[in-house]
């Protein structure tokens, strides 16, 4: 069998590129944030237009959804934490969480949430109170995608100085310290079935690394043409999708990394880098970029 996908829908009203989507509770709803400095709510059902929940009034990087405390968090360009209310749809709190812009912003255990800067530090917040926990130098260059695995116990970072560091979440003494992508490394993730770590960057390049193993080289494969900045599993795990500057998203089989098929312009996809991609449910996609639009793609099974 094998899985393609079709362009279902597209939605636009953006003013500037998109950088982040996130799932709104029900598959059919999601949230999109820009370089307009808005948050916005979809459904899919009904892509003429987005509800606008909150104006960041900056640049927005990174987006976080809480749905027990009903909170969304944003990371604007200037390194602002805006903490927003979902029921009262108003801005609660703003922090400067950082000197410089904010790249991602990831759930630790229900009690605490982390960002990565521009400014080469990890910041760790406790929540509800939003207090800061602690703030760690890691780099003297950007820290983009941070990601942590299925048990919330290992943190990776990918550094725009090519390395990738792996922090322990409980105490955040250094695991290790990868070699990854020469040119920097931008994007990474876990494998949700097997002790992987994938990581993309500037060379094209997706990367595997044992987990278990001290980050040995598994696989390096040239998946794109230009830098990674998304990488995405399926609900189910069985499918992969990587998003890239060079304005396609790649799938993959998530157990060999055998390409599946390639979203390009010419298959109804992005005119310019695409910068987001998640799965709200098993069989649909979600892309974004810097054409301002959000593509939606959905899936057929072909024997």
């Amino acid at each position: 069998m094998r899985t393609t996908l079709n362009r279902l829908g597209l939605c636009a009203g953006h003013q500037g590129p998109i950088h982040g989507l996130a799932p709104a509770g029900p598959p059919c709803l999601f949230y999109s944030v820009s370089g307009d400095g808005k948050l916005v709510l979809w459904d899919r059902r009904s892509t003429d237009r987005g509800e606008l929940v909150a104006d960041a009034l900056r640049p927005i990087y990174a987006l976080l959804v809480d749905p027990v405390a009903q909170r969304v968090y944003l990371g604007t360009d200037a390194g602002g934490l805006h903490v927003i209310d979902l029921v009262e749809r108003e801005e609660i709190r703003l922090l400067k969480a950082h000197e410089r812009g904010i790249f991602s912003i990831v759930a630790l255990d229900g009690q605490r949430l982390a960002c990565t800067s521009a400014d080469g530090t990890l910041s760790i917040w406790r929540t509800p109170e939003m207090r800061l926990e602690r703030q760690i130098p890691l780099s003297a260059q950007k820290l983009r995608m941070a990601a942590v695995d299925a048990g919330r116990k290992r943190m990776a970072i990918a550094c725009l100085d090519g390395t990738v560091h792996v922090l322990d979440t409980e105490n955040w003494a250094p695991i290790g310290i990868i070699d990854a992508h020469e040119r920097g490394a931008a994007s990474a993730a876990w494998h949700p079935s097997k002790p992987v770590l994938l990581t993309g960057g500037r060379d094209g390049h997706l990367r595997t690394w044992h987990a278990e193993e001290d980050h040995r080289p598994l696989q390096a494969i040239p998946a794109h043409r230009a830098n990674i900045y998304g990488i995405s599993f399926s609900p189910s795990g069985s499918v992969l999708a990587t998003a890239s500057r060079d304005k396609t998203t790649m799938l993959w089989d998530s157990a060999s990394l055998e390409p599946i098929s390639r979203l390009d312009l010419k298959h109804g996809g992005h005119t310019h880098s695409v910068n987001a991609v998640f799965w709200p449910e098993e069989g649909t996609l979600i892309t974004a970029g810097d054409d301002r639009r959000i593509l939606i793609w959905g899936a057929r099974q072909e024997a």
